[in-house]
């Protein structure tokens, strides 16, 4: 194998499909190849090449089963193809097997990466990176040989669309092993329209403090056609949302976020900095969600949201917006 090529990887297909557009970006300046890894049986394998991949190698869908095995089989195609440079997402599952990764490999590695460059004189990398959740800026220059980076969601656009189809390649691969066994798995119920899509956001706090008050929020979103978000203890600790708002969540630019009972974490306003307008309502009026409110409301959020829900119905308003 070639080791003029850049490797991609994330086991989601609308952040690995921008991950490829910025590779490829970088591949044609050097003269290099993309190559993806996806799971075997993935129809969307060949079609890869529409984003820029030259590439593509499959790994056994075990692979999907647990970090570690995910680790283990990224490894083993590292070792075979011998890439120049591995850029992941930066999403749960790749952020845990990333840092690992590097590690096995014994290369660089820089997480949360908004911009990255290569010599094409030296082949070394410089990457800008967040620091304290997006608060900060660092710059990596990397001496020459094999660098690791994850970048989140959005960082990247999607690459315009061009007629080109990626050669799948197999590579000799053994059954990635792990120490852990999985028993099985479900999948969490998901709203039919994705948050990054929503143009009104109710974003949920530890403020709501029982599952069955949700109904309260629910009630506003559903009249004003919006999702409902959340931070990351309402969805981890608690379990009542399959994906969080924030730094390691989703990222959401909507017209209208309403905050309720969330105190404004920094790591958690990075999910949703980019909102047209951020309204915020919490009875703790030195919450650090008010600094970056447009509009705050100092009051209980189980006497607001129902005055608030009556008052819309009563002036009959309807959303301007399609969710």
């Amino acid at each position: 194998m070639s080791a003029n090529q850049i490797l991609v990887f994330s086991e989601k297909a609308s952040l690995l499909r921008e991950l490829l557009g910025k590779a490829r970006q970088e591949a044609d300046a050097l003269g290099w190849q993309v190559a993806a890894v996806v799971f075997e049986g993935d129809p969307a394998a060949a079609s890869l090449g529409s984003a820029g991949a030259d590439l593509v190698y499959p790994v056994p869908p075990a692979a999907g089963e647990s970090p570690e095995r995910l680790l283990n089989a990224l490894a083993e195609v590292a070792r075979q193809a011998q890439p120049a440079f591995i850029l992941m997402g930066a999403t749960k599952v790749g952020m845990e097997a990333a840092a690992s990764l590097a590690e096995r490999l014994d290369a660089a590695y820089a997480p949360w990466t908004v911009r990255f460059q290569i010599d094409p004189t030296t082949c070394a990398a410089t990457a800008q990176c967040m620091l304290f959740a997006s608060s900060g800026m660092a710059t990596y220059q990397f001496t020459p040989g094999l660098v690791v980076l994850t970048s989140a969601p959005g960082v990247f656009p999607k690459p315009a669309e061009v007629e080109k189809t990626a050669r799948v390649v197999s590579l000799p691969l053994a059954q990635p092993q792990g120490r852990l066994e999985v028993l099985g798995s479900r999948e969490k119920v998901r709203g039919a329209t994705s948050l990054e899509d929503a143009r009104f956001v109710v974003d949920v706090g530890q403020g709501v403090k029982q599952r069955e008050d949700l109904a309260l929020v629910e009630s506003v979103a559903s009249l004003l056609g919006g999702q409902l978000g959340c931070s990351r203890p309402v969805s981890s600790d608690r379990d009542w949302f399959p994906e969080w708002l924030g730094l390691s969540g989703k990222k959401v630019k909507p017209d209208l976020c309403l905050c309720v009972g969330v105190s404004g974490a920094v790591q958690h306003l990075v999910g949703i900095r980019d909102s047209q307008r951020i309204a915020a309502v919490n009875n703790d009026e030195g919450a650090p969600i008010f600094n970056q409110a447009d509009y705050g409301v100092v009051a209980d959020l189980y006497e607001f949201l129902p005055a608030f829900s009556e008052r819309i119905r009563a002036r009959g308003l309807r959303p301007t917006w399609t969710a």
